[in-house]
């Protein structure tokens, strides 16, 4: 069975419309994720001073069928799907607001050694066996962004500050959707209507260090790309 959790939406996670959009979704799915594996004691509250490790996020796909307004709770749903290799693991998220879902998406992530800085094996946190299970959905898989900036224009620079940082000392995945966000304005929003975003990370930003901000528009997507000053990037995303 999912893990289920219902909250009242929060107007702090609402866009320049006042409506909550990807953004938002994507906050509570990283939320419902968040609660999930403290259920299980494998949350980041745990886990670091237990085994040395934390949940890094390597991917997210959140695809927003109708905005969320303040009428109505939210009701979440968060399952592990059964892991065919033994490091990387999909988490799949619904989230339900009058009767329907607004908003489906899925997370990829994996235990991250804090001493080596590299990935680890579920079992490095004792992670129990009888978590994944298959459910039928009909939430999209992964687009596989190109993991690349070529082609595309420089937007802006941004730097990594204290406040972007979480407790693996990088700056935090939600972070992300603002700063490729902030490459265009409100206008260039309204008209384009994202309904789906994919975003992929490939290194991490450390505080003080300035990354270049990219972005390419291909008919109804738009690419963007984070990228490190020796030229190697940060992260690469798919706004649909």
């Amino acid at each position: 069975m999912p893990f289920e959790q219902t909250v009242h939406p929060q107007y702090r996670d609402a866009e320049a419309d006042g409506l909550i959009g990807l953004k938002g979704a994507m906050h509570y799915f990283q939320d419902i994720h968040t609660w999930f594996m403290h259920s299980l004691h494998k949350g980041n509250d745990e886990i670091p001073e237990k085994y040395g490790s934390a949940w890094v996020y390597t991917r997210y796909l959140v695809s927003l069928s109708q905005k969320i307004d303040y009428t109505d709770q939210i009701s979440l749903q968060a399952w592990m799907e059964p892991y065919r290799q033994p490091v990387l693991v999909n988490v799949n998220m619904l989230l339900y607001q009058h009767g329907s879902v607004a908003a489906m998406g899925k997370i990829e992530n994996c235990v991250f050694s804090l001493e080596r800085q590299r990935p680890q094996r579920l079992s490095a946190i004792e992670f129990p066996d009888n978590v994944p299970e298959e459910i039928p959905n009909s939430i999209p898989d992964f687009v596989r962004l190109e993991k690349t900036a070529d082609g595309m224009t420089e937007r802006y620079t941004r730097t990594v500050r204290y406040s972007d940082l979480d407790k693996s000392n990088h700056m935090t995945n939600l972070r992300y959707i603002d700063m490729f966000q902030d490459a265009y304005d409100k206008a260039f929003w309204n008209q384009f209507d994202a309904k789906q975003m994919e975003l992929c990370f490939l290194s991490q930003s450390r505080e003080g260090e300035a990354l270049s901000v990219r972005s390419m528009q291909n008919g109804h997507d738009l690419h963007f790309a984070a990228v490190h000053a020796d030229g190697t990037l940060a992260a690469v995303a798919m706004f649909r």
